[in-house]
């Protein structure tokens, strides 16, 4: 992390604000998440939901907390360079009447034809017509979010490129808030639990739609012609279906194994589910945080062809984001039953749940830190406006899941296919890393302060094992931890712990 630049402290202090929201999300998210468990526990009707939500959620991360969103700001940061402000004001007018077409006509599609995306989800499980029916019926309800989650998406990547990062990181807040309140109404007036939480999904989605465009009053944005046509917006659609899909390659992963895991026994897909929602607190404070704050800057020195800066800040990305990741995946592994059950075990979710779920959470943590890296090495090649190495990393990974989840599950049931995706996502990340150096980036490299990291990162681990027979009540040894390991980090000098007590002041 010697890249000593304004821009590059511009990176970090962008980063720390995505962060900050997330962070705030992720809470209000684990809330929602405590509050389900408690109410419908890992039983039948939990799956249910859990199936409901699926599609929305895929969809979200495929497009408003990943792909199209970069994309969007990738081409609206190049034409705002090379072409100007008013060209990219009328190109973005061009994209969102696209955007709220496509969207809608996807809801439409989608509604007609909920049954088969049911059965798809869910094949080991669509025998059982009770569970099949309540499932379609939820699904059913939360299908309009799919045209917020596209406008969201579309908004978000235009603050991005204005480099407003504020708005679009307290979306996921909004929603969750919401969600919050959805379980609290279905509480307090003895509403069905599932069907109320649908309903406020389609709430908490319009409210983030509001908060985007609040954020952007820009006047000049919007005066102008509104158009169809754009050659901009052409090009970006031809790029935007390989990119989304190499952008989600770990929510797809987790629709594979949730349609695997509708074979084994009822109650598999909701702890698989809750133990997805722990190990994606520290991805999104982490990894997709950095993958979004590095992307204006990695889309400008792609644009000026300044290959030597472009490695060095793509190198202090991933470099920064493994500082972080690895010492978080080796405390989640050993504090993992704990962990779930402070969070998950009371009311309807039981000890053996509990039990369950902690070691679909291990499996998952191994590969907290591929997944981590994964996001800027994404956001580097959306900067080269480059599809394709991304969508055959990506197949390889989901490949991968697909056969290793089948052998895997056989052996260890949940926790089988979520190794499954560990093992996906270190695949994915290698031959990112990999092909990019390869394309001849050399400038891309990693210091010997990675080894100091994973070394570190072990000792991190033998500290939360000594504190594990304590159960719950050593978890609150683990802001002590965390200071320990930055301060040691910080007097050897490492730039990235130096890095992190700069943002802090």
């Amino acid at each position: 992390m010697n890249v000593k630049t304004g821009s590059v402290q511009t990176i970090w202090s962008s980063a720390a604000v995505v962060s900050a929201g997330s962070f705030c999300s992720r809470l209000m998210g684990l809330l929602r998440d405590v509050l389900i468990a408690s109410l419908l526990g890992a039983g039948p009707m939990a799956d249910a939901l859990i199936v409901a939500f699926r599609i929305p959620n895929l969809f979200r991360k495929l497009f408003a907390e990943g792909s199209l969103s970069s994309a969007v700001t990738a081409s609206i940061t190049r034409l705002q360079k090379v072409e100007g402000e008013a060209r990219a004001a009328s190109f973005i007018r061009t994209c969102l009447l696209w955007t709220t077409g496509v969207f809608s006509v996807l809801f439409v599609l989608a509604e007609m034809g909920s049954s088969i995306l049911t059965t798809i989800l869910v094949p080991g499980l669509s025998f059982s017509s009770d569970f099949f029916a309540q499932a379609d019926s939820l699904l059913q309800l939360t299908l309009p979010y799919l045209v917020c989650i596209g406008l969201v998406a579309f908004l978000s990547g235009v603050l991005h490129s204005r480099n407003h990062f504020l708005g679009p990181a307290l979306a996921p807040l909004v929603l969750n808030c919401t969600l919050v309140a959805g379980a609290g109404v279905a509480w307090l007036f003895s509403l069905p639990v599932a069907q109320t939480l649908c309903i406020f999904l389609v709430l908490g989605g319009g409210l983030q739609v509001l908060l985007q465009v609040l954020c952007l009053r820009d006047a000049a944005l919007w005066r102008g012609g509104w158009q169809l046509r754009d050659s901009q917006a052409y090009a970006l659609g031809k790029i935007l279906l390989p990119t989304v899909l190499s952008g989600a390659v770990f929510q797809i992963s987790v629709v594979l194994v949730t349609i695997l895991a509708s074979f084994q026994s009822k109650g598999t897909i909701a702890k698989l589910y809750f133990a997805d929602r722990l190990v994606q607190f520290p991805l999104g404070l982490i990894g997709v945080a950095i993958g979004i704050a590095v992307l204006p800057a990695l889309s400008s020195l792609a644009i000026s062809k300044n290959t030597q800066k472009f490695g060095e800040v793509l190198s202090s990305a991933l470099q920064f984001t493994l500082f972080l990741s690895l010492p978080a995946a080796a405390g989640l592994f050993v504090l993992a039953h704990p962990i779930v059950q402070l969070f998950f075990e009371r009311g309807a979710f039981s000890s053996a749940d509990a039990a369950a779920a902690a070691g679909m959470l291990q499996a998952f943590t191994v590969g907290l830190p591929a997944f981590a890296v994964t996001r800027p090495l994404l956001s580097a090649y959306y900067a080269k406006q480059e599809s394709r190495v991304p969508l055959l990393a990506g197949g390889a990974n989901l490949l991968s899941t697909v056969a290793a989840g089948a052998l895997f599950m056989q052996v260890w049931g949940g926790a089988g296919l979520a190794a499954a995706v560990s093992l996906g996502g270190w695949i994915n990340s290698g031959l990112l890393y990999a092909l990019l150096r390869r394309q001849g980036l050399k400038a891309i490299r990693l210091s010997r302060w990675v080894a100091c990291y994973l070394v570190m990162s072990f000792f991190v681990g033998m500290a939360c094992l000594w504190v594990l027979p304590y159960g719950i009540a050593g978890l609150l040894s683990i802001p002590v931890v965390a200071v320990l390991y930055i301060l040691v980090m910080y007097i050897a000098k490492s730039p990235d712990a130096r890095l992190l007590f700069s943002l802090s002041h």
